[in-house]
């Protein structure tokens, strides 16, 4: 009988070519004869794993001693049915020496104890399950709360927008997700509406509502015109803290919308730059709310004075010009109302070029 390649090389039949390599080359380093001086043993071992390499690694060769293994093997299972000891035994019973009975029937029922059990396999495997679901809900809100905040970091407002989302959809109780996403929603992605949402979110939810939300929910609702709404959250966000500077300036534009109470604009547009840190956009906008406030009011100086610290401001403001013009106007100085106008309309007020098209011809 011819050796067993396989068994020599450590191997299934059914191995693949890689794998017969990997088992020659690590036993023929095993019993290479440079690691084995003098040992006949190794020698021989190291002889026979060549050997099964040479044929198992050829496939025609591989092919052929594959064949001949199972022709042995057919051959040796033939032997030994065919020796005496297989043949003592008597054939199988015929129908009639066969006796039937019927097998008695088990009764089963479930035991307090199988129930138990059971009740058991069930409970863990819906905790495991819920295990895994509220583990992977935070693993990936934690995921998406630090892409957001990089996002932020990078000023990518719309990607930052995005991962808030993704946040609110595993945990839509996050409090300081929904205020940054409407945050973001109201002063960057000019999305007041969504806002809103985020904020009326909040303001539901929390226990202790803050100022700032009523305050941002006010501008929300300025910037979709919905003045009522906008005038409600801002009296609630100066009522709970009077430092809500922005609040102040939001309110007084409320006012400005309405027509409903211009001293009460212009108050609330003073306090406002009375608390304003430094001269900026914003305020130089407030100065131009105050202006129009004022001329409502018929306080033209007062009026004035704000346009002109406006200009100090922001030298080439069309609004400004506009405004002056307007008060010139107011005082009888059409003149210089048109000069001012015609200013405003180089500057790219389109307002001020209608005006000057049918106020200010010779």
């Amino acid at each position: 009988m011819k050796k067993n390649y396989y068994h020599i090389l450590g191997v299934s039949p059914s191995a693949s070519v890689a794998e017969i390599k990997a088992a020659y080359k690590r036993l023929a380093l095993k019993w290479h004869p440079d690691k084995n001086p003098h040992d006949t043993h190794a020698e021989e071992r190291f002889k026979q794993v060549n050997d099964a390499y040479q044929v198992l690694s050829n496939p025609r060769r591989r092919a052929a001693f594959d064949l001949q293994q199972q022709y042995e093997k057919s051959q040796r299972q033939a032997h030994a049915h065919a020796m005496p000891r297989y043949h003592h035994t008597r054939q199988p019973a015929g129908f009639r020496e066969r006796h039937y009975r019927q097998r008695p029937q088990k009764h089963t029922h479930f035991s307090r104890h199988d129930l138990q059990v059971v009740l058991g396999v069930v409970v863990a495997a819906v905790l495991l399950v819920m295990g895994l679901y509220f583990g992977w809900r935070q693993i990936a809100s934690s995921r998406a709360l630090k892409q957001a905040q990089e996002a932020e970091k990078q000023r990518l407002w719309k990607q930052a927008d995005e991962a808030y989302s993704t946040v609110l959809e595993h945990k839509p109780a996050l409090e300081g997700a929904r205020v940054r996403r409407g945050a973001l929603r109201l002063t960057y992605l000019k999305n007041p509406t969504g806002a809103i949402e985020d904020y009326s979110a909040v303001l539901r939810e929390s226990e202790n509502p803050k100022a700032a939300w009523y305050a941002a929910r006010g501008k929300g609702y300025l910037q979709t015109k919905q003045y009522q709404q906008a005038l409600q959250d801002l009296n609630k966000a100066i009522a709970l803290d009077g430092a809500q500077a922005g609040a102040y300036l939001d309110r007084g534009v409320v006012h400005l919308q309405l027509e409903d109470n211009w001293p009460a604009a212009e108050a609330d547009i003073t306090t406002y730059l009375r608390k304003a840190p430094r001269p900026s956009a914003h305020t130089t906008e407030a100065l131009l709310y105050r202006t129009f406030a004022l001329y409502r009011m018929q306080q033209l100086q007062k009026a004035w004075q704000d346009t002109e610290q406006a200009l100090r401001q922001s030298p080439a403001n069309p609004k400004a010009f506009y405004l002056q013009a307007k008060i010139k106007q107011a005082q009888g100085d059409s003149t210089r109302g048109c000069a001012l106008l015609s200013k405003a309309a180089q500057l790219g007020f389109a307002l001020a070029a209608q005006e000057v098209k049918y106020q200010c011809q010779p």
